[in-house]
């Protein structure tokens, strides 16, 4: 139930929950290989994790490079999809492209870098895929979360099944705030504020707190076909 000797995939691991989770997972022992789209942010980031951290640089929407990188990093133990972007807006007025562009990194990116893995992954190891509360706990202008939130939840128990003894579980991160230094400082304090009026915790989460519900999901042998639900109560 240790990490400790075991190697780590992570897509989008360069930065947020992925981030949070590379630096955590390396602390307790393990290698990890981070990927992304941006060279800069791998470097910067194996570089502020230090030794036990490698990257390649990968775009998930690339079914061919997804496959020729997870190939490239040879036998590993388990895999972390966290690769996403943000796509908002009313149902009626949200361009389909838009909502097709979400499914594909989201949920089709999560989908073939799990097939991918499939050759190269230790059978006692595991795939964790990302959710989010938008699905279970949906809002108004996030439809398209919902949905591929949902789709992914699903993918997780059949897999579960599907591929056994592998387990396969799936993190549905609430309101987790990466965004300081990102966004307006002022923007930053009402967000903090919205947050922490409407969930039971009375603030938003950390990335190092979903980063530790993450490393439960790979550690814990007895958990499979599972979305863990880290949101403060919300």
């Amino acid at each position: 139930m240790s990490l400790s000797g075991k190697r780590i995939v992570i897509t989008g691991g360069a930065t947020g929950i992925g981030r949070a989770i590379a630096g955590l997972a390396v602390e307790r022992g393990a290698a990890v290989v981070v990927t992304g789209r941006t060279e800069a942010t791998l470097k910067a980031a194996v570089t502020e994790i230090g030794p036990g951290a490698d990257y390649r640089v990968l775009d998930v929407t690339d079914a061919e490079a997804v496959e020729r990188v997870l190939a490239s990093v040879g036998p590993f133990d388990h895999l972390v999809t966290g690769a996403a972007e943000i796509v908002a807006g009313p149902f009626t007025e949200l361009p389909e492209t838009d909502a097709r562009s979400l499914f594909e990194t989201k949920f089709w990116g999560q989908y073939r870098a799990a097939k991918a893995a499939v050759p190269h992954i230790a059978p006692d190891g595991s795939i964790l895929f990302f959710s989010g509360y938008l699905y279970r706990k949906a809002e108004a202008g996030f439809s398209g979360f919902a949905a591929v939130n949902g789709a992914v939840e699903g993918l997780v128990k059949a897999l579960a099944i599907e591929l056994a003894p592998l387990r396969v579980n799936a993190i549905s991160p609430g309101q987790i705030d990466v965004y300081e230094g990102r966004m307006d400082p002022d923007a930053h304090a009402r967000f903090r504020a919205d947050v922490a009026a409407q969930i039971p915790a009375g603030r938003p989460g950390t990335a190092a707190e979903a980063a530790h519900a993450a490393l439960f999901l790979l550690e814990n042998t007895f958990t499979t076909g599972t979305t863990l639900d880290v949101d403060g109560g919300r």
